[in-house]
């Protein structure tokens, strides 16, 4: 496998053409008697585009050919790995096709095609509050909702926000691990070419643990947080278990070289089977958190709540 869109493969005899566009954007100014000035505004996202030429005696024809149309109309963001780097996420944006030779039975068996893709940075940048209020098609925002916003940060609520945005850069580094294990799992029939994927897989899941590590060693700073914000609780269990499946995964990658596929493969994959699990079981929890975060539940007048109660009361 030389280079990988999605779980979709290509050979180096099949790229034609490759090419990238890297751009920024400035604002134009204009002044008085002057040249405009110039405001930067930050970088555009990327462009790549590639042409490819598929042949029956290569692979696939077909089979690949509809799996980039689907990918396309299902707008989804696929992983690019070039050898063992990996570039990024992108989405397709145009396909065109040409079909140089057919079966008798009208079968495509060579096609050339130019393909565009456009880099997907996703909402990884979004306020963590935004997740906090849509989680499962309910407002998690209103179920804790507290009287009062206050502006003062406790050590408290310093430790949960700490956590929490740890969290989601170990989170980040489990989507790379994911991207990664994903080429290597279509590597089974070939694991010679799958070993050349081990350091780039070890790296992700290096960072992966030293993020999830970071959290469980704050575990004593949260746990004077769990009487007024239990849900720490589940958080703090689910993260533990996180760190140990990783550490399970990476033991498993580690002795790849010397193990057979099943030996080392298999149990690695079943660990990132129960991280997904326990990940999507966290997304209550973290945006609970992140509500309280804002909302701070913790340093509300008992008096004042009181009232408030009453007065709500229906």
């Amino acid at each position: 496998m030389y280079f990988m869109l999605g779980n979709i493969a290509f050979e180096p005899v099949n790229l034609t053409d490759f090419s990238e566009t890297h751009s920024a954007d400035f604002a134009e100014h204009a002044v008085l008697k002057g040249k405009p000035r110039l405001q930067a505004m930050g970088e555009k996202l990327s462009e790549l585009s590639f042409a490819i030429r598929l042949h029956h005696k290569i692979g696939g024809v077909e089979s690949r050919y509809q799996a980039l149309l689907a990918a396309k109309a299902k707008q989804e963001a696929l992983a690019l790995m070039w050898g063992s780097k990996y570039k990024g996420n992108f989405v397709i944006t145009d396909i065109s096709s040409t079909t140089l030779f057919t079966d008798g039975k009208g079968n495509a068996l060579a096609r050339e095609m130019n393909i565009s893709l456009r880099e997907f940075v996703g909402n990884s940048q979004n306020s963590l509050l935004g997740a906090a209020l849509n989680v499962g098609g309910k407002s998690l925002l209103g179920s804790i909702l507290p009287q009062g916003l206050v502006n003062t940060l406790s050590t408290a609520k310093r430790a949960v926000s700490r956590a929490v945005e740890i969290y989601q850069q170990g989170k980040r580094a489990v989507d790379e691990v994911r991207n990664t294990v994903a080429v290597v799992r279509q590597l089974a029939s070939d694991p010679a070419s799958a070993l050349a994927y081990l350091p780039s897989t070890l790296a992700n899941l290096n960072n992966a643990l030293g993020s999830f590590g970071d959290v469980v060693g704050m575990q004593s700073a949260l746990a004077g947080v769990r009487d007024f914000l239990p849900v720490v609780s589940e958080f703090s269990r689910d993260v533990s278990a996180v760190y140990d499946d990783l550490q399970i995964m990476k033991q498993s990658f580690s002795k790849a070289e010397s193990s057979g596929w099943d030996d080392w493969f298999k149990p690695a994959d079943e660990s990132l089977s129960n991280i997904n699990e326990r990940l999507d079981n966290l997304a209550n929890p973290v945006a609970k958190m992140t509500a309280w975060i804002v909302l701070r539940t913790d340093e509300e007048n008992p008096a004042e709540t009181e009232v408030n109660d009453d007065t709500n009361r229906p």
